[in-house]
Protein backbone atom coordinates (compact mmCIF):
# COMPACT_ATOMS: atom_id res chain seq x y z
CA UNK A 1 0.00 0.00 0.00
CA UNK A 2 1.21 3.32 -0.80
CA UNK A 3 1.63 5.39 2.70
CA UNK A 4 0.80 9.73 2.62
CA UNK A 5 4.65 11.62 2.68
CA UNK A 6 5.15 13.01 5.45
CA UNK A 7 6.28 16.66 6.82
CA UNK A 8 7.28 18.20 3.24
CA UNK A 9 9.16 15.34 2.30
CA UNK A 10 7.97 14.15 -1.10
CA UNK A 11 7.85 11.15 -3.16
CA UNK A 12 9.97 11.38 -6.33
CA UNK A 13 8.68 11.12 -9.56
CA UNK A 14 10.75 11.61 -11.94
CA UNK A 15 8.64 11.04 -15.47
CA UNK A 16 5.11 12.48 -16.60
CA UNK A 17 3.68 8.97 -17.01
CA UNK A 18 5.45 8.03 -14.13
CA UNK A 19 3.65 10.60 -12.52
CA UNK A 20 -0.03 10.10 -13.80
CA UNK A 21 0.03 6.26 -13.12
CA UNK A 22 1.15 7.01 -9.67
CA UNK A 23 -1.73 9.53 -8.92
CA UNK A 24 -4.37 7.08 -11.27
CA UNK A 25 -3.05 4.28 -8.28
CA UNK A 26 -3.33 6.87 -5.48
CA UNK A 27 -6.52 7.90 -6.37
CA UNK A 28 -7.87 4.35 -6.48
CA UNK A 29 -5.91 3.31 -3.54
CA UNK A 30 -7.75 3.11 0.43
CA UNK A 31 -5.42 5.75 2.39
CA UNK A 32 -5.22 3.53 6.34
CA UNK A 33 -5.71 6.51 8.55
CA UNK A 34 -5.04 6.70 12.09
CA UNK A 35 -7.37 9.01 14.65
CA UNK A 36 -5.05 11.56 15.56
CA UNK A 37 -3.56 11.75 12.33
CA UNK A 38 -2.90 15.64 11.60
CA UNK A 39 -4.27 16.75 8.56
CA UNK A 40 -3.50 20.15 8.91
CA UNK A 41 -1.16 22.92 10.95
CA UNK A 42 -0.85 26.29 10.52
CA UNK A 43 1.75 27.11 13.19
CA UNK A 44 2.81 30.25 11.29
CA UNK A 45 6.00 29.49 12.43
CA UNK A 46 8.03 29.94 8.53
CA UNK A 47 6.37 33.64 9.92
CA UNK A 48 4.20 34.05 6.56
CA UNK A 49 0.82 34.87 6.19
CA UNK A 50 -0.67 31.27 5.53
CA UNK A 51 1.97 29.61 6.82
CA UNK A 52 3.68 28.44 3.86
CA UNK A 53 0.42 26.02 3.00
CA UNK A 54 -1.21 26.77 -0.63
CA UNK A 55 -4.92 26.78 0.04
CA UNK A 56 -4.76 29.01 3.03
CA UNK A 57 -6.44 32.10 2.55
CA UNK A 58 -5.07 34.82 4.45
CA UNK A 59 -7.78 37.46 4.25
CA UNK A 60 -10.40 39.08 1.63
CA UNK A 61 -9.82 42.75 3.43
CA UNK A 62 -7.82 45.15 1.48
CA UNK A 63 -6.52 47.22 4.20
CA UNK A 64 -2.93 46.60 4.78
CA UNK A 65 -3.03 45.68 7.93
CA UNK A 66 -6.10 43.74 8.04
CA UNK A 67 -3.72 40.50 8.43
CA UNK A 68 -0.09 40.80 9.66
CA UNK A 69 2.42 38.64 11.77
CA UNK A 70 2.97 39.24 15.13
CA UNK A 71 5.50 37.80 18.26
CA UNK A 72 5.25 35.73 19.82
CA UNK A 73 2.54 33.17 19.69
CA UNK A 74 0.64 31.12 21.25
CA UNK A 75 3.86 28.51 21.77
CA UNK A 76 6.08 29.45 19.32
CA UNK A 77 7.65 32.26 17.76
CA UNK A 78 4.98 33.72 15.51
CA UNK A 79 0.80 34.04 15.18
CA UNK A 80 -1.10 35.78 13.00
CA UNK A 81 -3.25 39.11 13.26
CA UNK A 82 -6.79 40.21 12.28
CA UNK A 83 -7.94 44.05 12.61
CA UNK A 84 -11.13 45.48 11.72
CA UNK A 85 -11.79 48.87 12.21
CA UNK A 86 -15.63 49.74 11.91
CA UNK A 87 -16.40 52.02 8.55
CA UNK A 88 -13.26 51.95 6.92
CA UNK A 89 -13.78 50.29 3.76
CA UNK A 90 -10.53 48.41 3.80
CA UNK A 91 -12.18 46.41 6.12
CA UNK A 92 -15.10 45.22 4.26
CA UNK A 93 -15.10 41.98 2.85
CA UNK A 94 -17.36 39.03 1.39
CA UNK A 95 -20.61 41.96 2.72
CA UNK A 96 -19.16 42.42 6.25
CA UNK A 97 -17.14 43.99 8.34
CA UNK A 98 -14.39 41.11 8.60
CA UNK A 99 -10.89 39.73 8.01
CA UNK A 100 -10.58 36.38 8.05
CA UNK A 101 -8.24 33.07 6.93
CA UNK A 102 -9.50 30.38 6.03
CA UNK A 103 -8.85 26.49 4.93
CA UNK A 104 -11.48 26.61 1.83
CA UNK A 105 -8.96 25.15 -0.72
CA UNK A 106 -6.98 23.02 1.33
CA UNK A 107 -8.87 19.76 0.76
CA UNK A 108 -8.13 17.09 2.85
CA UNK A 109 -9.06 19.88 6.04
CA UNK A 110 -12.54 20.30 4.60
CA UNK A 111 -15.60 17.86 6.08
CA UNK A 112 -18.82 16.17 4.81
CA UNK A 113 -21.28 13.77 6.35
CA UNK A 114 -19.80 10.92 7.89
CA UNK A 115 -16.23 12.77 8.86
CA UNK A 116 -15.20 12.58 12.64
CA UNK A 117 -12.91 15.66 13.24
CA UNK A 118 -10.94 17.22 15.94
CA UNK A 119 -10.14 21.37 15.47
CA UNK A 120 -8.09 23.59 17.63
CA UNK A 121 -7.00 26.73 18.09
CA UNK A 122 -5.53 29.57 20.15
CA UNK A 123 -6.73 32.90 20.27
CA UNK A 124 -6.02 35.93 22.00
CA UNK A 125 -8.01 39.28 22.16
CA UNK A 126 -5.97 42.17 21.68
CA UNK A 127 -6.26 44.99 23.74
CA UNK A 128 -10.06 44.02 23.76
CA UNK A 129 -12.38 47.18 24.34
CA UNK A 130 -15.16 46.11 27.33
CA UNK A 131 -18.74 46.31 26.74
CA UNK A 132 -20.80 49.30 28.63
CA UNK A 133 -24.46 49.39 29.40
CA UNK A 134 -25.62 51.25 26.75
CA UNK A 135 -23.26 50.38 23.97
CA UNK A 136 -24.42 47.87 20.59
CA UNK A 137 -24.28 44.45 21.51
CA UNK A 138 -23.04 43.36 18.33
CA UNK A 139 -21.48 40.02 18.48
CA UNK A 140 -17.90 39.76 16.99
CA UNK A 141 -16.95 36.59 15.67
CA UNK A 142 -13.56 34.55 15.99
CA UNK A 143 -13.37 31.18 14.46
CA UNK A 144 -16.56 29.42 12.61
CA UNK A 145 -16.66 25.78 11.36
CA UNK A 146 -18.54 26.77 8.04
CA UNK A 147 -20.48 24.89 5.03
CA UNK A 148 -20.51 26.11 1.59
CA UNK A 149 -23.08 26.92 -0.70
CA UNK A 150 -25.45 29.05 2.40
CA UNK A 151 -25.63 26.55 4.69
CA UNK A 152 -26.14 27.24 8.51
CA UNK A 153 -23.25 27.66 10.06
CA UNK A 154 -22.72 24.38 12.11
CA UNK A 155 -20.73 26.45 15.22
CA UNK A 156 -19.27 29.67 15.45
CA UNK A 157 -17.02 31.24 18.56
CA UNK A 158 -18.16 34.58 19.27
CA UNK A 159 -18.04 37.57 21.69
CA UNK A 160 -21.10 39.44 22.96
CA UNK A 161 -21.17 42.51 25.76
CA UNK A 162 -18.34 40.57 27.92
CA UNK A 163 -18.82 37.00 27.39
CA UNK A 164 -17.63 34.47 25.28
CA UNK A 165 -20.05 32.12 23.75
CA UNK A 166 -20.80 29.55 20.89
CA UNK A 167 -23.69 30.00 18.34
CA UNK A 168 -24.80 26.49 16.69
CA UNK A 169 -27.03 26.20 13.66
CA UNK A 170 -30.31 28.20 13.69
CA UNK A 171 -31.50 25.02 12.30
CA UNK A 172 -30.73 22.56 14.47
CA UNK A 173 -33.13 25.72 17.51
CA UNK A 174 -30.51 25.62 20.13
CA UNK A 175 -29.58 28.66 21.87
CA UNK A 176 -26.05 30.20 22.41
CA UNK A 177 -24.25 28.95 25.07
CA UNK A 178 -21.47 31.28 26.81
CA UNK A 179 -18.62 29.80 28.13
CA UNK A 180 -16.83 32.79 29.56
CA UNK A 181 -19.30 34.99 31.64
CA UNK A 182 -16.70 37.72 31.97
CA UNK A 183 -13.82 37.94 29.04
CA UNK A 184 -11.87 41.07 30.20
CA UNK A 185 -10.23 39.10 32.84
CA UNK A 186 -8.50 37.05 29.78
CA UNK A 187 -7.27 39.94 27.71
CA UNK A 188 -4.50 39.69 26.38
CA UNK A 189 -4.12 36.16 27.15
CA UNK A 190 -3.70 32.94 25.16
CA UNK A 191 -7.25 31.02 25.28
CA UNK A 192 -7.08 27.54 24.10
CA UNK A 193 -10.10 25.66 22.45
CA UNK A 194 -10.34 22.06 21.41
CA UNK A 195 -13.98 20.97 19.54
CA UNK A 196 -14.40 16.96 18.42
CA UNK A 197 -16.78 16.56 16.07
CA UNK A 198 -18.71 13.70 14.14
CA UNK A 199 -20.33 15.28 10.99
CA UNK A 200 -23.74 13.95 10.60
CA UNK A 201 -26.91 15.73 8.31
CA UNK A 202 -29.07 13.32 10.92
CA UNK A 203 -29.45 13.67 14.46
CA UNK A 204 -26.73 11.11 14.92
CA UNK A 205 -23.83 13.36 14.76
CA UNK A 206 -21.82 14.97 18.27
CA UNK A 207 -19.94 18.34 19.09
CA UNK A 208 -18.43 18.77 21.97
CA UNK A 209 -15.89 22.06 23.01
CA UNK A 210 -13.07 22.06 25.28
CA UNK A 211 -11.48 25.07 26.67
CA UNK A 212 -7.83 25.87 28.25
CA UNK A 213 -8.14 29.15 29.84
CA UNK A 214 -5.03 31.19 31.05
CA UNK A 215 -3.59 29.22 34.08
CA UNK A 216 -4.94 26.00 33.64
CA UNK A 217 -3.05 22.41 32.67
CA UNK A 218 -5.84 20.68 30.74
CA UNK A 219 -9.24 21.33 28.40
CA UNK A 220 -12.06 21.39 30.26
CA UNK A 221 -15.60 20.40 28.36
CA UNK A 222 -18.02 23.40 28.17
CA UNK A 223 -20.19 22.36 25.69
CA UNK A 224 -21.72 18.84 24.94
CA UNK A 225 -23.88 18.00 21.91
CA UNK A 226 -25.26 14.34 21.33
CA UNK A 227 -27.42 12.57 19.03
CA UNK A 228 -27.77 16.17 17.16
CA UNK A 229 -27.53 17.24 13.59
CA UNK A 230 -24.40 18.89 13.16
CA UNK A 231 -24.25 19.43 9.29
CA UNK A 232 -26.97 21.56 8.53
CA UNK A 233 -26.72 21.16 5.03
CA UNK A 234 -26.64 18.23 2.09
CA UNK A 235 -23.27 18.01 0.71
CA UNK A 236 -24.04 17.43 -3.04
CA UNK A 237 -22.83 19.50 -5.63
CA UNK A 238 -20.01 20.44 -4.74
CA UNK A 239 -21.12 21.36 -0.93
CA UNK A 240 -18.56 20.66 1.44
CA UNK A 241 -17.20 22.22 5.23
CA UNK A 242 -14.19 24.42 6.26
CA UNK A 243 -12.66 26.20 9.04
CA UNK A 244 -12.63 29.88 9.08
CA UNK A 245 -10.39 32.76 11.67
CA UNK A 246 -9.91 35.66 12.14
CA UNK A 247 -12.43 38.61 13.02
CA UNK A 248 -15.89 38.71 11.61
CA UNK A 249 -18.36 41.99 12.76
CA UNK A 250 -17.22 44.31 14.97
CA UNK A 251 -19.48 46.89 17.10
CA UNK A 252 -20.11 50.46 15.60
CA UNK A 253 -16.86 52.93 16.16
CA UNK A 254 -14.57 50.31 17.43
CA UNK A 255 -11.69 48.17 16.08
CA UNK A 256 -11.12 45.15 16.74
CA UNK A 257 -7.90 42.98 16.55
CA UNK A 258 -7.60 39.08 17.36
CA UNK A 259 -3.94 36.50 17.38
CA UNK A 260 -4.90 33.51 16.13
CA UNK A 261 -2.05 30.63 16.42
CA UNK A 262 -1.49 26.39 16.24
CA UNK A 263 -4.60 25.96 14.31
CA UNK A 264 -5.32 22.16 13.40
CA UNK A 265 -7.19 19.64 11.99
CA UNK A 266 -7.33 15.94 13.07
CA UNK A 267 -8.68 12.89 11.95
CA UNK A 268 -10.98 10.92 14.37
CA UNK A 269 -12.56 8.82 12.24
CA UNK A 270 -14.42 8.29 8.71
CA UNK A 271 -13.51 8.06 5.19
CA UNK A 272 -10.04 8.83 4.87
CA UNK A 273 -9.34 11.75 2.83
CA UNK A 274 -7.63 12.64 -0.57
CA UNK A 275 -4.09 13.89 -0.21
CA UNK A 276 -3.61 17.43 -1.62
CA UNK A 277 -1.36 17.15 -4.56
CA UNK A 278 0.54 20.19 -5.51
CA UNK A 279 2.94 20.02 -8.67
CA UNK A 280 2.60 16.03 -8.97
CA UNK A 281 3.78 15.86 -5.74
CA UNK A 282 2.20 14.66 -2.23
CA UNK A 283 1.84 16.85 0.65
CA UNK A 284 -0.04 15.20 3.76
CA UNK A 285 0.18 15.30 6.84
CA UNK A 286 0.55 10.97 8.41
CA UNK A 287 1.42 9.73 12.07
CA UNK A 288 1.26 12.87 13.88
CA UNK A 289 3.77 14.61 11.39
CA UNK A 290 2.62 18.01 10.86
CA UNK A 291 1.99 19.62 7.55
CA UNK A 292 4.50 22.97 7.47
Amino acid sequence: MFKPIIQSRFFPIRSKCTRLFFLTILSANVYAQSSGDVLLHINYENGTLNSGITGVNPTNATASDAVYMVQPGAMGHYAVAHKVVYGDQGYYSNENWRSESDADRFKAARFLPGDERRYEFSVLLKDWIPWKAGDPTNETNIFQLKVSGGAGVPLQVRTQRNAMRLRFAVENNVPPADIIPDIRTYVNQWIHFRIDVKWTDTNTGYMKTYMKLPGQGSYALVDEKTNYRTYPGDGLGGQHGYIKWGIYVTPPDLTRVAYHDDIKVIYLGGPAPSPEITNGEIVYAHHHKLHK
